[in-house]
C-alpha cells in the first residue's frame, strides 16, 4: 500500500517538522483515517532519525552563541577601516589640492614675461607706438598683392583670364 499522492510531500515535511501549524493540523486529521500514510510517515521519520545530527556539544553551543558577537565585530573593524581609508584618501586629496593652489600661481608669475621698461616712461610708450604700427600695417596689407598681378590675370580686352598661368611657389601660398 502506498501513500496517497496528494499528501506524499507533507508526510516528508511532517517527519522532518517542518510544517506550517495548519498544515500539520490537517496531516495529522489525516494520518488518523488512513493507514497507508501513516506507515508511510512512521518509514520516512525513522529514516531522518538515523541521517539526524548529534545534538551540539557544549562548546559547539557556545561557538554557535557568539557567532552572531564575531561577524558583527568583524563587520564593525571592516567598517571602521572603509572609513579611515576614505579619510585618507580625502586628507590627501584636500592636500594636494592646497598645493596646486599655492604652486601654480608661482609657476604662473615666474613664466609671465617681466617688463623692462615701465608702461608710463616715453621710451616704452614709443616702443608700444612702434608695435601698434607695424601691426596695423601687417593686418592692412593683402598678403596675395605681391603673387598675384593683377594685370597677368586679365586678358586683352581687359576680361578675367582663365586659362592664365600662374607659377606660385609653395612658401608663396603659405
Amino acid at each position: 500500500m502506498s501513500a496517497c499522492q496528494d499528501y506524499e510531500e507533507l508526510l516528508t515535511l511532517h517527519a522532518a517538522e517542518a510544517l506550517e501549524p495548519q498544515e500539520e493540523a490537517r496531516v495529522r486529521v489525516h494520518l488518523e483515517t488512513c493507514a497507508a500514510c501513516r506507515s508511510e510517515a512512521e518509514s520516512t521519520a525513522r529514516v531522518l532519525a538515523q541521517v539526524a545530527l548529534p545534538p551540539p556539544s557544549p562548546a559547539e553551543r557556545e561557538r554557535l552563541e557568539a557567532l552572531p558577537r564575531r561577524v558583527m565585530g568583524a563587520w564593525r573593524r571592516e567598517q571602521v577601516r572603509q572609513s579611515l581609508r576614505g579619510r585618507t584618501v580625502g586628507v590627501i586629496a584636500a592636500a594636494a589640492a592646497v598645493l596646486m593652489l599655492m604652486v601654480v600661481p608661482s609657476l604662473v608669475r615666474r613664466d609671465a614675461p617681466r617688463s623692462v621698461a615701465s608702461p608710463s616712461s616715453p621710451a616704452a610708450l614709443a616702443s608700444e607706438s612702434e608695435v601698434a604700427a607695424e601691426f596695423e600695417q601687417w593686418a592692412s596689407a593683402d598678403p596675395l598683392t605681391e603673387v598675384l598681378d593683377p594685370e597677368l590675370l586679365l586678358d586683352d580686352e581687359g576680361a578675367w583670364d582663365e586659362d592664365a598661368e600662374l607659377d606660385f611657389s609653395e612658401d608663396d601660398l603659405f
